[in-house]
């Protein structure tokens, strides 16, 4: 079955990229009718500036709204799981892939520290430097079956890189007053790192991504492939592709692999006609993210503990 995939993978992008020529690496698809784009999506039209004020104005408390028209704007109805720990209960969290408004439609991914800070990653191109970050911290489902999400500005962006596959991912200091959870939706992992070529491991991610009012949510599986670096640019050589698709929405998610370990995050698909096409998926792997943030940040595993690189399992 993985073999099947694999050459199913390599045959669409073949099918995609050879027939009218190799696509450019930038999130702007132009005129092409076919073209390697980020999976990013706008704020979403509910999110007033108004609205906005009110979230940065209420800290860490937040905002809790309805979702408008859930049943065809999906926006953030991931999982914001409740904070529980020894220094207390929080009904709101900050959690590894919990879902961007604001700057852009987006996937947060790992939480980071610096043994002083808690910080979380996302894709470059979704927050620049010196951004405010609005995402989702609670959710609650009412007797009427409303989904009501918090959403709050959970810190600012400290780094950025928007350079194209294999150098893109951006990094969040969490603001202080906010609980943090490490693990995915609660408890997806990470449960380390790999930091190696992922050529050949079985990935997920999981993001807020859409198209078909569908998926958003549930974990969307693939198999990383040999770089198509002769047909896509690569910016470095820590980008990495796996067939398995991604959708708008879902840049910046994290990806693992099938033992739970953090692989890299999600930036880039395949559209045509600038609509998504199911079946590849591009992003920054480990190693190139490390490099970009440097040697004093290091990964908070889904039960805590700290990994890097050169400790991949933290123990």
């Amino acid at each position: 079955m993985r073999k099947l995939l694999t050459v199913a993978g390599l045959a669409l992008a073949m099918l995609l990229l050879v027939g009218t020529g190799a696509a450019s690496g930038s999130g702007d698809s132009g005129s092409d009718a076919q073209a390697v784009g980020t999976l990013d999506l706008p704020k979403p039209a509910w999110l007033t500036d108004d609205l906005e004020a009110q979230i940065v104005a209420a800290g860490s408390k937040g905002v809790e709204i309805p979702m408008p028209d859930a049943t065809v704007n999906p926006d953030c109805l991931g999982t914001a799981p409740p904070y529980v720990g020894t220094d207390g209960v929080s009904t709101t969290a900050v959690s590894a892939g919990t879902c961007m408004v604001s700057p852009s439609g987006c996937t947060m991914n790992f939480v980071f520290t610096d043994g002083t800070s808690n910080y979380i990653g996302t894709a470059g191109h979704c927050a620049g430097n010196g951004k405010t970050v609005i995402a989702q911290v609670g959710t609650r489902v009412d007797p009427t079956d409303t989904v009501f999400v918090t959403l709050a500005a959970i810190g600012t962006t400290v780094k950025s890189w928007n350079s194209g596959i294999g150098k893109d991912f951006a990094l969040v200091k969490i603001d202080p007053g906010f609980k943090v959870i490490p693990g995915v939706t609660g408890a997806l992992g990470p449960t380390g790192l790999f930091c190696g070529d992922p050529v050949g491991q079985p990935v997920m991610h999981y993001g807020h991504g859409y198209i078909f009012f569908v998926e958003q949510g549930y974990p969307k599986f693939g198999e990383v492939i040999p770089d198509l670096t002769l047909l896509v640019k690569f910016t470095t050589p820590e980008g990495y592709n796996w067939v398995g698709y991604g959708l708008p929405g879902d840049s910046g998610s994290e990806v693992m692999n099938d033992a739970g370990l953090a692989v890299g995050d999600l930036t880039h698909g395949i559209g045509i006609a600038g609509v998504p096409v199911p079946g590849l998926s591009f992003g920054t792997d480990m190693q190139g993210i490390f490099n970009l943030i440097g040697s004093t940040y290091q990964l908070v595993t889904v039960d805590g503990r700290r990994v890097s690189c050169a400790n991949s399992l933290g123990l």
